[in-house]
């Protein structure tokens, strides 16, 4: 088999960093994580320094066409018996087998004629997803004999370019991360196939497919961290329940323990590893104020009344929008509290006004001048010098309280 060229370089600094390390040694023990990067002309490859340190005495290493076998696990022992890592004894055989597995993939383009219509097309489709799915298991299935765990390059790629998949694994060691993140990939490559085979339209049968194959992945998952892992791991990927929901905690005070026991109630709401195999059913606008109102039910039991109040406020727009501009400008939360408090009440006022059918035009107008010039004051007092900013900003909802209504259509004066 072929070594890529920048892990042969890799492997060769490395024997050689090795010689160094050994004459240093008695100036005390040294430690490194992984060898520093160096870059050779194509031509030093074969020019680099084939020396090892046995004693003091430079001895010759072994040459790399003795290494690099055809047979996976003999290779593994050669690269093993020159002083290879394990980490990259792991990234140079799964490399070759990536390398190996991207040339079997590749067929020539099938060639459907255009009287076979889309029915052919979509039939060579799925044939040829069928086979490189065959062909994904397959090298998972190498590559887990080998090296006795699941890894996937392109998960460890992921695990160090992807923000949100370093925040919700960054507890982990790199490679316990990598692990994780090639075993949830393999399962969901698993579920996409259920959900394709069914067009996407799932019955029952297929719902108990993908049950199955969610319960192997949680029980694969639990072996291969510890208990508190695996639950650190749960919570973190529930968090994904308050993006989906829009749940904010603006203006909230929370202990992190309260804020962990309430993504933790979330999960017999929704359960978001679980909606990675299995996608949440279709629900209708009342289910989801029905399971809403029973969630916000275990968070007042959680919080309290008082912050639950907290909690409510801080699902409005209107609130986060005045709280972060407090923020900005260096105001306590009263100050917020107390102008989102005049802005909504102000607001029912004039909806009232304006529906009030004993008033004329003119009644109605003056009343929402009075109330605007009301609001305005209460507004000013409770922000200060930030108010010319506010009003500039997030508060140009004042200029249309004494607006007049725009009449309904069907309603205008013939």
């Amino acid at each position: 088999m072929k070594l890529p060229r920048f892990l042969a370089v890799s492997l060769m600094c490395n024997l050689a960093l090795a010689a160094i390390f050994v004459a240093l040694r008695q100036g005390g023990p040294t430690k490194m994580e992984a060898p520093p990067s160096a870059i050779f002309a194509p031509a030093t490859l074969e020019m680099a320094p084939s020396l090892s340190v046995t004693n003091g005495i430079p001895a010759p290493v072994v040459p790399w066409r003795q290494i690099a076998s055809a047979d996976y696990r003999q290779y593994i022992a050669n690269l093993r018996a020159v002083g290879c890592p394990d980490w990259l004894v792991r990234d140079i055989i799964v490399a070759d087998i990536d390398d190996f597995y991207q040339q079997k993939a590749r067929t020539d383009p099938v060639y459907v004629a255009p009287w076979q219509g889309a029915d052919e097309r979509r039939k060579e489709s799925r044939n040829r997803s069928k086979k490189l799915n065959t062909l994904r298991q397959e090298k998972r299935a190498l590559v887990k004999s080998l090296l006795g765990y699941e890894w996937d390059n392109h998960a460890n790629e992921v695990w160090h370019q992807d923000f949100l998949t370093t925040l919700t694994f960054g507890f982990l060691t790199d490679d316990r991360a990598v692990q994780v993140l090639s075993l949830q990939e393999q399962y969901a490559e698993a579920g996409q196939n259920i959900r394709e085979d069914a067009n996407f339209i799932l019955i029952n049968e297929d719902r108990t497919r993908l049950q199955a194959l969610y319960e192997e992945l949680f029980a694969e998952t639990s072996r291969l961290l510890d208990p508190s892992e695996f639950d650190e791991l749960q919570l973190r990927a529930q968090q994904g329940f308050l993006i989906a929901n829009d749940i904010h905690f603006d203006g909230v005070t929370m202990s992190r323990e309260e804020l962990r026991e309430l993504v933790r109630i979330s999960r017999s709401f929704q359960d978001m590893d679980r909606n990675e195999i299995i996608p949440f059913p279709p629900t209708s606008a009342t289910e989801q104020e029905r399971w809403r109102t029973a969630f916000d039910a275990q968070v007042k039991t959680l919080l309290g009344p008082k912050r639950f109040a907290d909690y409510q406020r801080a699902q409005d727009f209107n609130f986060r929008e005045i709280f972060a501009f407090g923020r900005q400008n260096n105001l306590p939360q009263t100050a917020a509290i107390r102008v989102y408090e005049g802005r909504r009440n102000a607001e029912e006022q004039a909806d009232e006004i304006q529906k009030d059918g004993n008033l004329s035009p003119e009644e109605r107008a003056a009343a929402l001048v009075v109330l605007k010039a009301t609001t305005l004051n209460a507004i000013a007092s409770a922000l200060g010098r930030s108010y010319d900013n506010y009003q500039a900003g997030p508060g140009q909802w004042l200029g249309a309280l004494a607006r007049p209504a725009e009449p309904q259509a069907g309603n205008e004066t013939q």
